[in-house]
């Protein structure tokens, strides 16, 4: 077994990037989203999340539950939430849910952290 982590946590602008380094999105990597989403939050602003799924190759009902909670989250305090790198069995997912209706989907890191930033 690895001690490397399963998702980290990159400081980006008016929030993070989030990177799942495992091939299951869990409940338990969901509920680290959330928190760290609630410490963000707490600094007052509203919160920039970019969830970069391009390693995960399989997600269950409980994971996007999680997912389309902290959307909700986010929305609430008028932040934003991208999700990148979706494929094969995650992508399926969300087309069959209608999930890829409800969340911005992007093919990059930089896409999405673009998208996030308001109008000048």
């Amino acid at each position: 077994m690895t001690d490397e982590p399963t998702i980290s946590f990159d400081a980006a602008e008016g929030g993070a990037v989030v990177t799942v380094r495992q091939s299951e999105l869990t409940s338990r990597l969901t509920d680290l989203m959330l928190a760290e989403f609630a410490r963000l939050k707490d600094a007052g602003r509203p919160v920039t999340l970019v969830v970069d799924l391009s390693n995960v190759k399989f997600i269950d009902s409980v994971a996007l539950g999680a997912l389309v909670v902290l959307l909700r989250r986010v929305k609430k305090t008028d932040g934003a939430l991208g999700l990148v790198g979706l494929s094969g069995h995650v992508q399926r997912m969300f087309q069959v849910t209608s999930l890829d209706r409800v969340f911005d989907l992007y093919d990059s890191v930089a896409s999405a952290l673009a998208a996030a930033k308001p109008a000048s």
